[in-house]
């Protein structure tokens, strides 16, 4: 048995509806997982050994809620995008995130961002009681300063890229020449800046 399908079921024992399962699965990534702030990106989500390390980024805490859901039989993906900082104009060059949604018979697709509970977690020193409001909210809603980019994993783009499919689209890619410019997902070397203005 593959490794989170063990976990999986050991999680959601006892658990019959989707939403039961989800929110099982909600809570164990929040009280298990944690933000490592040296992960590069938003990380790669490689789960097999995100289940034992536990600690990552959205794109690797997200990959783990997601796999978790399937591994029960829940419908889940991923979205891929970037925030909108506050304000009137500013630069957004690493606001990259993402979250995941679970699917619900007869309501459809639910949010759920439990990377942003543990971010929160981390950055403001706070404890999980005292992350219970954030805890509450990230199930079922998120703020309104996302902008989705791409879903789904190893991409192939409209106009086929030179080089392998994408691990997932939220950073740029560039190709010179027929080759790719990217020295990994990220695109950090490629020197991009992305700005927003209020028109």
């Amino acid at each position: 048995m593959a490794p989170e399908k063990e976990l999986a079921e050991k999680i959601t024992a006892g658990k019959n509806t989707n939403r039961d399962k989800a929110f099982a699965i909600y809570d164990w990534t929040v009280e298990n997982m944690f933000r490592d702030p040296n992960t590069k990106g938003c990380g790669l989500g490689e789960v097999d050994t995100l289940i034992r390390t536990l600690g990552g980024k959205c794109g690797d805490i997200h990959s783990v809620y997601g796999a978790l859901a399937r591994a029960t039989g829940v419908p889940a993906r991923e979205l891929f995008g970037i925030r909108l900082p506050s304000g009137k104009e500013g630069e957004m060059t690493k606001a990259q995130h993402c979250w995941v949604e679970w699917y619900s018979p007869g309501y459809g697709w639910v949010v759920v961002d439990p990377a942003d509970v543990r971010k929160a977690i981390l950055e403001k020193k706070i404890t999980l009681e005292q992350a219970k409001p954030l805890r509450e909210y990230y199930f079922g809603a998120v703020d309104e300063s996302r902008i989705a980019i791409g879903m789904g994993r190893d991409l192939v783009l409209i106009q086929p890229q030179a080089g392998e499919p994408l691990n997932y689209f939220m950073y740029p890619y560039a190709e010179a020449d027929g080759k790719p410019l990217n020295e990994d997902l990220y695109g950090f070397n490629i020197g991009y800046k992305i700005t927003f203005r209020e028109i």
